[in-house]
């Protein structure tokens, strides 16, 4: 007994350290431009204005995604206003949720030790630790997709002729708590919110034989009352929203290049092999060891079935998609995180593969250790980046080498290795502070804005000529005119497919391309201008004329005009409007 909760213990002790892991320092650093700061500033916005409805950037409907995530935010700001934190707790928050989630299903399935496993092999994974400390929407699908998932196998668990009433409710409850997963997802991110889950329960159920543990009348009414209302909403507010959400944010981002997202085929097999570090290695060295027994029947383990269609068919989907970036495959991070547990579970003396991870660890050291002065000169940072990454190099290359030493010869003891894989991971955003601070101003405007924010009045306003920096609203807490061609510089895809009709629109913040001339000719109020740091032509007519306020590597903010003896140098200003090319 005594040794047993001893084992127990260090599993606790490994998911508090993944737990402090998670949160430590997330507010300490600016919003990291573009996703961050982007979608900071729509929950700012929904927040200022209390609509939870319909998205918007720079005050125009943002239509990429849909609204649930943006609402977190926004609830957040309510609660503590503007800031980094606010921003980026609901992705903690869901990425809390789902390792709760995956904890009570590994303890029903697996056992008390098997659900601790798979909680910190899932928490203590590399995507899952950047992607709970992002702005971005990828922890709240994955949240989703869990839970219909789980909802969907617990449903086809129930026997398939219940003997009873009870059974019977049992069983239409978890399809209801799939449905409803689905339909929040679907508000999260979008129609890949139903096909993940569908993708992988549809092959399992087939082969279960057990589709009546996928559809339920009043599970698919839940499935439309819940996602109906917003659609109609979003259909009324936003011209052409349904078409762009159906075809252009799903079948064309699947199918074409069009919206620019490419990579090699090979793309996410690394990307999710580092991405789950350590426990990548260690599920494959274990799976050479040998797969979980055949049942009775002589059918393969149906929780292993389970986690290799969720891991492997939406890879598979990924593969083939158009559209690659790392975040797409955090949702398989608790299937390998539930695939090691299942391995492990039940197995006190030894956890097989534990060698191979920390052979895995100790080469990651060494790389960490001898390349980051490398990594630095080859990258296009800051040079206050570049410095700070040889010692965030080094301190997570060591880290990397004591965990390895101490999994290598922990082998059999396996919850002592758990604590020790999971150790490199969860120390990162130690290692990293001061990485992060250098990174902070090199990727954010936070610094900008307190410039510029000093020498705004009530009636000033901000022009953002041909750019669009991404965080700059959410840290001044206004939206800004944009002088543009074509709407691109808002990185939104919709608005740039329906510029036209925007910047026809009444009390629209768009602008054309050169209005900003003969605005800052009339300086009719207080303007602040913003141009890119690299756009010699702007720069070139802005720099005789107004103040520098201030400047980083990508954007630099100009005036404001009308406090600067203006009028006197009109005359040449007029001579030099820039041409329309």
């Amino acid at each position: 007994m005594k040794s047993a909760i001893a084992h127990n213990t260090w599993l606790w002790a490994a998911m508090a350290v993944m737990l402090v892991g998670l949160g430590f320092g997330i507010g300490g650093y600016p919003l990291l431009d573009p996703d961050e700061g982007r979608n900071a500033e729509i929950a700012r916005e929904m927040a200022a204005t209390n609509d939870y409805v319909v998205p918007r950037l720079n005050g125009l409907p943002y239509a990429d995604k849909p609204i649930l995530y943006f609402a977190a935010g926004a609830a957040m700001m309510e609660i503590l206003g503007p800031t980094e934190l606010a921003a980026r707790l609901p992705s903690l928050v869901f990425t809390c949720a789902t390792l709760m989630l995956v904890g009570w299903f590994g303890r029903r399935v697996l056992g008390p030790a098997g659900g601790l496993i798979a909680v910190v092999a899932t928490g203590a994974a590399p995507l899952t630790l950047a992607f709970a400390r992002t702005v971005i929407f990828d922890s709240a699908l994955t949240f989703f997709v869990t839970l219909s998932i789980v909802g969907f196998y617990m449903a086809a668990e129930v026997p398939r002729a219940p003997s009873d009433d009870t059974d019977r409710a049992h069983a239409a409850r978890w399809i209801a708590i799939a449905w409803a997963a689905l339909a929040l997802g679907v508000l999260t991110k979008g129609l890949i919110a139903l096909g993940l889950p569908l993708m992988v329960m549809v092959p399992y159920l087939g082969w279960r034989r057990r589709w009546d543990a996928l559809w339920d009348p009043i599970a698919v009414l839940l499935f439309i009352a819940l996602l109906l209302p917003w659609l109609l909403a979003m259909s009324r507010a936003v011209p052409g929203f349904l078409q762009y959400a159906i075809v252009t944010e799903t079948a064309l981002r699947f199918a074409t290049d069009q919206l620019g997202r490419t990579a090699p085929i090979w793309y996410f097999f690394p990307i999710l092999l580092a991405g789950s570090l350590p426990w990548s290695l260690a599920v494959l060295g274990a799976w050479r060891r040998g797969t979980p027994e055949r049942d009775a029947t002589g059918k393969m383990d149906r929780r292993l079935v389970l986690l290799l269609l969720w891991i492997l068919v939406p890879l598979l989907f990924f593969t083939l998609s158009q559209s690659k970036r790392p975040h797409y495959v955090l949702p398989l991070i608790p299937a390998i995180g539930l695939l090691l547990a299942l391995f492990w579970s039940g197995k006190t003396a030894h956890a097989p593969g534990t060698r191979a991870s920390a052979v895995g660890l100790g080469v990651c050291g060494a790389v960490l250790l001898a390349a980051p002065r490398i990594v630095g000169a080859l990258l296009d940072v800051d040079d206050a980046v570049a410095r700070a990454i040889p010692g965030t190099g080094i301190a997570l290359g060591s880290m990397c080498f004591i965990s390895g030493l101490v999994t290598f010869f922990a082998g059999r003891r396996r919850n002592l290795a758990v604590l020790a894989l999971c150790l490199p991971v969860a120390s990162i955003p130690f290692v990293s502070t001061r990485l992060m601070d250098a990174i902070g101003p090199d990727r954010s405007t936070r610094d900008l804005a307190t410039a510029v924010q000093a020498v705004l009045t009530r009636e000033s306003e901000i022009v953002a000529i041909e750019s669009y920096p991404l965080s700059l609203p959410f840290y001044l807490r206004r939206t800004m005119l944009v002088a543009t061609a074509d709407g691109s510089e808002l990185t939104s895809n919709y608005l740039k497919a329906t510029y036209s009709h925007w910047a026809a629109a009444p009390d629209t913040p768009l602008r054309p391309v050169d209005w900003w001339f003969d605005a800052l000719a009339a300086c009719r109020r207080p303007l602040v201008f913003v141009v890119r740091s690299d756009d010699t032509r702007v720069r070139a007519q802005l720099d005789p004329i107004l103040p520098l306020i201030a400047e980083t590597r990508k954007v630099a903010a100009y005036g404001p005009c009308g406090m600067t003896g203006l009028a006197t140098q009109r005359p040449g200003l007029a001579a030099a409007k820039p041409s329309a090319d």
